[in-house]
């Protein structure tokens, strides 16, 4: 099938395409900013060098991909009204947005079990490899996802349907879909979900038991971090539940067009706010940003102002010093001339 026969002919009306076309446009804009902008400020201070900021950037990584090449692409189809791609794109984005939500799944499983260790197993966890164990989050989380792309049917398995304005997956790989449900959705949920409860049982059991300040300090910001990679999940999930309710009710495809947009924009808004979870949660990362801001700040009103309407309190160290020492050969000069 060519790109030219993937045009819309019952789909959704033009306003409710229009107005989701502009929600993306902006989470999308604002969601690949702000996960660059994360992996800028880790990488580039070395007190951000740690095992939790490492699994944040992997997670930047998947959002960047996500945003940059599935969410651009129902962006567009909403703009246009049609596919922007051949059937081959088409299939691919479909894989990769299962796929890249499966990777992310267990991104937030394998962080679960480590925020276990760290919290339950204090002591194991100084015994075992912190970079092993890193190196076999960052591979895991995408070797897993990848290998349901190892198949003979790959590039026959999706059909546009117009009333969606993108691929799905045929109904004839029902068994395909179950597996990818279940490897990629409901073993790294349940994972979570598991290692969750248990830190809580602990945390609510060492509460009294931790009274020195120290232990409490520590106590409080493993929890922070704990529920910062919570609410990540939780985000992944509250984007892909109730398209994946709707579309397993809705095996017919017999519910409104524009209804289906709605679902579609919220799935690919949640998608867009995880930079915002980070900095909000992680007090490290927070300043780190900010510091940037200022930095640019401080940058544009050197660049911009002019030493004579400066005060002293708005000057820069450097901007203060050629006033001075305008000001002081001036004076100089004055009384050169007095006398």
């Amino acid at each position: 099938m060519s790109n030219s026969t993937l045009v819309t002919s019952a789909g959704p009306s033009r306003i409710s395409m229009y107005i989701g076309a502009g929600i993306m446009l902006v989470t999308l804009v604002l969601g690949i900013v702000g996960n660059i902008l994360i992996m800028i400020v880790i990488s580039l201070r070395k007190d951000l060098t740690n095992i939790i900021h490492t699994f944040v950037v992997s997670l930047c990584i998947n959002d960047i991909i996500n945003l940059s090449l599935n969410n651009t692409l129902v962006t567009s189809s909403y703009m246009t009204g049609r596919w922007p791609t051949g059937m081959l794109g088409c299939e691919m984005s479909t894989h990769f947005t299962v796929l890249l939500m499966g990777s992310s799944l267990w991104h937030t499983a394998l962080i679960a079990i480590h925020r276990l260790i760290v919290v339950v197993f204090n002591n194991f966890y100084k015994k075992i490899s912190k970079k092993g164990y890193t190196i076999f989050v960052l591979v895991f989380c995408r070797v897993v996802p990848l290998l349901f792309l190892c198949q003979p049917s790959l590039g026959h398995m999706a059909y546009y349907e117009p009333k969606l304005i993108r691929c799905i997956v045929k109904k004839n790989y029902g068994p395909f879909t179950l597996l990818v449900s279940i490897f990629l959705m409901m073993i790294p949920s349940l994972i979570l979900i598991v290692c969750y409860i248990a830190i809580f049982i602990k945390v609510h059991q060492s509460s009294q038991a931790f009274r020195a300040h120290r232990h409490k300090e520590w106590l409080k910001r493993e929890i922070q971090i704990t529920k910062m990679f919570g609410i990540v999940f939780l985000l992944i999930m509250v984007g892909y539940i109730p398209y994946g309710i709707v579309r397993a009710i809705d095996k017919t495809l017999s519910y409104d067009s524009d209804f289906y947009v709605f679902i579609t924009v919220f799935f690919a808004v949640a998608n867009c706010f995880n930079p915002v979870v980070y900095g909000v949660m992680d007090r490290q990362i927070r300043s780190a940003c900010l510091e940037v801001f200022r930095w640019r700040r401080l940058v544009i009103d050197d660049t911009q102002a002019s030493p004579e309407f400066l005060n002293k309190e708005t000057m820069t160290i450097h901007t203060r010093m050629s006033v001075e020492i305008d000001d002081c050969t001036a004076r100089s000069n004055m009384i050169q001339l007095e006398s």
